[in-house]
């Protein structure tokens, strides 16, 4: 078991060595990239928005984080209730964590959908 997990983290770590080293540069990367089109001008991205848009997107920010959080916690319950092996009572910690992640994801829905119905709303 540890020649394969020595020799899967040996893998892994060259396939990431290659990925670093052979990487190209993006367009994306490059400050042209941002410049307005019709005046060539770098934006300015303090004034960027309204407070309104400023507020939703902070918002929005926040509610994906969370999302990623809760998706965090469904994957460690699953590998929590995968290495069990039979423990009843990790298995049903493992349900908890479950059952409070995919709630938390309904709840960070329906805040975004409130979120966009009022910005909508409000124009």
């Amino acid at each position: 078991m540890k020649a394969l997990i020595k020799k899967t983290s040996t893998k892994v770590s060259t396939a990431f060595a290659a990925l670093v080293l052979f990487a190209q540069s993006a367009y994306a990367q490059s400050g042209a990239f941002f410049d307005n089109p019709q005046t060539g001008a770098a934006p300015n991205v303090a004034a960027q928005g309204t407070l309104g848009q400023n507020i939703t997107n902070i918002i929005n920010f926040f509610l994906g984080l969370l999302g990623l959080i809760a998706v965090a916690m469904l994957i460690y319950a699953g590998v929590l209730m995968v290495t069990a092996g039979g423990n009843d009572e990790q298995i049903q910690k493992s349900k908890k964590i479950i059952t409070y992640a995919v709630v938390g994801i309904v709840i960070i829905l329906l805040s975004y959908t409130i979120v966009t119905f009022v910005t909508s709303s409000l124009g």
